[in-house]
């Protein structure tokens, strides 16, 4: 979200005198008394310092003392109903891993996969029970390799979710919960929040309790929005779903972008001028032509979630939200941690920092750092040029590490629970 520069501004040293205060209450006080998280900590051999998407240089990955991945599993069968080889290769690929000494935590697929490729209604209890059987051999076929399972992504995302009502993605999430419940053994499975899945879907899952061992938590302070300026913010948030759902919490997917600054007037006048337009009130004025003119990966996202909006709203969408930095290829002004900017050193300090205050917190069983290295490309609009999704990594696109690999490294080296 990207309010007006002013708003933008007071909001942010709101949040952050908020933040300050929230911050004094003392996080350990919601870990007395609890059972769980040692339940669980026994199971995963210790807290779960982790990384996402990984990429096969597994001795760089388990010397800065990360001891998991977090992957996305792929989905079991293939439209003509035949298992989906792709299943296969990962299964060896994630054994490998294993073999290497790398803990696993696989994300199951999203609920369009299931429709997409076998027609199944999430919505009906017919479908849902296939679910569940899905569900049930995921965790008996890769019992000895997967070691967590985290049911879907985000849901409460617009990308991810797609038409899914929380209700519905709460049944989802907690019929495969329940079907892995009587044979996941010391195997660990809980589900992630992530947009505006935290203001409901906790309390959605209440009935599903009983099969849920960790609720995980998305956050990514001042990296898609310019008025949250306090890393603390994240603490606060993770009390909040701390209290609301009991469960023992994984900071499931956290990080900071290296690169990435605002363009100049010019510049963005330029981009447009690309597009056909002269400004964005022209674009405004036949916003579905302006779209049908934006990078294919970015049109075809923005048509299929955004069809029905009206042109007014598609036109919000693009320019007044997460869209307009891809557009412009840039991080709009004021998007940044005030002391953190978005440099390779602006993101080794955040992580010294957030390494600090999570080595503190009790109830806090693991961090999965997003992610391991730089990609090529922006997988949201596919153009390698913008900064949104390309300067996440803690080593580069050659696998070099960068300085925020050593603070990690450093952090995790005196790290006890």
């Amino acid at each position: 979200m990207k309010l007006p520069s002013l708003a933008a501004r007071i909001i942010g040293v709101l949040l952050a005198a908020l933040t300050a205060l929230c911050n004094l209450f003392p996080s350990n006080l919601l870990y007395l008394f609890d059972k769980q998280c040692n339940a669980l900590l026994e199971k995963t051999g210790g807290f779960m310092a982790g990384v996402c998407h990984p990429q096969p240089e597994v001795d760089l990955i388990k010397d800065a003392g990360l001891g998991w991945i977090r992957v996305d599993l792929p989905y079991l069968y293939q439209e003509d109903g035949s298992v989906n080889p792709f299943y296969e290769y990962w299964k060896q690929a994630a054994a490998e891993y294993a073999a290497q000494g790398l803990k696993i935590l696989a994300v199951t697929p999203y609920p369009y996969h299931y429709e997409l490729l076998s027609g199944i209604d999430i919505t009906d209890e017919e479908g849902l029970k296939k679910v569940a059987e899905i569900a049930r051999f995921y965790c008996e076929d890769l019992q000895g390799i997967v070691s967590a399972f985290q049911i879907t992504n985000e849901m409460g995302v617009d990308r991810f979710t797609k038409n899914v009502t929380m209700e519905q993605a709460a049944r989802f999430i907690g019929v495969q919960a329940e079907a892995m419940n009587d044979v996941k053994g010391n195997v660990i499975v809980g589900y992630n929040l992530g947009g505006a899945g935290y203001f409901s879907l906790p309390f959605q899952m209440n009935k599903y309790k009983a099969y849920i061992d960790y609720v995980g938590v998305d956050i990514y302070l001042g990296c898609f929005e310019n008025f949250v300026k306090n890393p603390d913010l994240t603490f606060v948030v993770m009390n909040a779903v701390r209290l609301v759902t009991g469960k023992p919490i994984i900071l499931m997917e956290f990080g900071y972008i290296s690169l990435g600054e605002a363009k100049t007037e010019e510049e963005k006048s330029a981009i447009l001028q690309q597009y056909g337009v002269a400004g964005e009130e022209e674009a405004r004025a036949d916003i579905n032509a302006f779209i049908s003119r934006l990078p294919e990966k970015l049109r075809l996202e923005f048509e299929s979630l955004y069809a029905n909006k009206t042109d007014e709203e598609k036109a919000d969408l693009l320019f007044k939200g997460e869209y307009a930095n891809h557009i412009y290829r840039e991080l709009a002004a004021g998007t940044g941690l005030w002391g953190y900017p978005h440099t390779a050193e602006g993101q080794e300090k955040f992580y010294r920092h957030m390494f600090q205050r999570i080595k503190k917190i009790k109830w806090c069983v693991g961090a999965m750092i997003y992610m391991w290295d730089d990609t090529d490309t922006c997988y949201v609009c596919g153009q390698a040029d913008c900064p949104v999704e390309t300067g996440w990594g803690i080593v580069d696109r050659n696998g070099t590490p960068k300085p925020s690999y050593y603070a990690i490294k450093e952090a995790l080296s005196d790290f006890n629970r």
